[in-house]
C-alpha cells in the first residue's frame, strides 16, 4: 500500500507565504490524532554547523511549533552531539552554535535541550531485530518524549548519498556511541604530532582503554565510546572512518528502527527541499546547491517521505539523481531498501500536491 507523501512547492505566483504552505503540510499529517494534551514533544531538527549557511531556516520551525501550543502539547527543540571535535561535540558549544545559528528561545520562543547529554553520555539502549544490530543506543531525552515532529533538511552527503528523514532518525537521533556504531568498525587513533600528553582523556575514559606512552595511545580494552573524542583540547583523538557506505547505511536504518520504536511511531516528519546542498549541513561551510528551491514536503513515513524528496531532485536535475554523480561509489538506495525491510516505512508513495 502506498504511503501518503503531501507536497507544496515553493512556487507561488500570487506569493503565499512558504510558512503557510508549511502550515497546511502539517495539518495533513493531523497531529491531533498522534500528540496528546501536555505530551512532551521533541523538535527534532539539526542546528548547523558554526559557518554553515545552508541549514534549515530557523524561521520554517514556526507553524510546527504554534500548531504543537495550539494542541496544548509541551514542544522543545532538540539535537544530538557530533562524534567528530567542531562546535556541537559538547552540550555547551553547542548550544552557543544554536544560538548565533537561530535556533533559541528568543526566535522561536522554546527551550532547546541537547538530547544526548554535556558529553554525549546520556543514552538508552533498545533491543531492536536488525541484520546487523540487536540493539542501539539512542539520545535519551528523545526516546523519553511523548512524540516527535522530526523536521529536517533534505541535500547531499558523502558517506550516504543524501540525507534526509532517515539520516536525521538515526544519526541524528542517537548518543555518541551509536554514532560510533554506525560509523566505525574500529576504535578511536590518536594523531600523536596533535597530542601534548595533558591526560585529559584518561579522566573521560571509563575502560582503562588509553595509555600514555608518553603520548595518548588506544589499547585493547576500547569499547568506542568515543568520550575520548570530545574532551581532548586539542582535537587529536579521531575516528578511524573505515566503515563502508552500504554497512553505514544498513546501520543508520536499524538505528532509525529503533527510535520509532521508542517512540511507538507517534512522529511526523516535515523535509525541507531547499539550499539543497552537495554536503552535509555538519561541514563548517558549503558549496552552491545542486538544483534551485524546490519546496517542503511531509508525512507519516520516513522512507516515502525521503524517496519522494530523492525523486523531486532528481526530476529537477534533469530526471537523473545528482548525488549519485557526486558520489559514484555510494549506493543511496541502500538505506532506502533496509529501511523498508525494517519495516519503517515503504518506497512506495502517493505524492499529494497542496496547494
Amino acid at each position: 500500500m502506498a504511503s501518503e507523501v503531501f507536497f507544496s512547492s515553493i512556487d507561488s505566483k500570487k506569493h503565499k507565504s512558504p510558512l503557510l504552505k508549511i502550515k497546511k503540510l502539517v495539518n495533513r499529517c493531523s497531529p491531533e490524532s498522534i500528540f496528546n494534551k501536555n505530551d512532551l514533544i521533541a523538535i527534532k531538527t539539526h542546528f548547523g554547523e558554526y559557518g554553515n549557511t545552508a541549514y534549515l531556516r530557523p524561521i520554517f520551525l514556526r507553524p510546527v511549533i504554534e500548531k504543537l501550543q495550539h494542541l496544548n502539547t509541551k514542544p522543545y527543540l532538540t539535537d544530538t552531539n557530533t562524534l567528530y571535535v567542531g562546535m556541537r561535540t559538547n552540550s555547551v558549544d553547542h548550544l552557543h552554535n544554536a544560538t548565533m545559528n537561530g535556533f533559541n528561545f528568543s526566535t522561536l520562543g522554546l527551550p532547546t535541550i541537547i538530547a544526548d547529554g554535556l558529553r554525549g553520555e546520556n543514552s538508552v539502549n533498545i533491543s531492536i531485530d536488525g541484520d546487523m544490530l540487536k540493539s542501539v543506543n539512542l539520545a535519551k531525552d528523545i526516546a523519553s518524549a511523548d512524540g516527535m515532529f522530526m523536521v529536517s533538511h533534505f541535500k547531499g552527503h558523502e558517506v550516504y548519498g543524501f540525507g534526509g528523514a532517515i539520516k536525521n532518525l538515526s544519526m541524528g537521533c542517537s548518543c555518541r556511541q551509536g554514532k560510533l556504531d554506525m560509523h566505525s568498525d574500529s576504535k578511536p587513533s590518536v594523531f600523536q604530532d596533535k597530542c601534548t600528553s595533558c591526560g585529559r582523556c584518561l579522566s573521560f575514559c571509563a575502560s582503562n582503554a588509553i595509555d600514555m606512552t608518553p603520548k595518548a595511545m588506544i589499547n585493547d580494552k576500547c569499547t568506542g565510546c568515543a568520550m575520548c573524542i570530545s574532551s581532548c583540547p586539542e582535537g587529536a583523538i579521531y575516528i578511524n572512518w573505515d566503515a563502508s557506505s552500504a554497512s553505514t547505511q544498513t546501520k543508520m536504518a536499524e538505528y532509525a528502527s529503533g527510535i520509532v520504536k521508542a517512540l511507538n511511531k507517534k512522529i511526523i516528519y516535515l523535509s525541507v527541499i531547499m539550499s539543497v546542498s552537495p554536503a552535509c549541513d555538519c561541514l563548517p561551510g558549503n558549496d552552491r546547491p545542486v538544483v534551485g528551491d524546490i519546496g517542503f514536503a511531509s508525512s507519516l513515513d520516513p522512507v516515502a517521505l525521503d524517496k519522494a524528496c530523492l525523486d523531486l531532485v532528481s526530476k529537477a536535475y534533469g530526471g537523473s539523481d545528482p548525488f549519485s554523480e557526486l558520489y559514484p561509489e555510494v549506493d543511496s538506495n541502500v538505506q532506502l531498501a533496509h529501511a523498508e525491510k525494517m519495516g519503517i516505512g515503504t518506497q512506495n508513495y502517493k505524492l499529494i500536491v497542496v496547494e
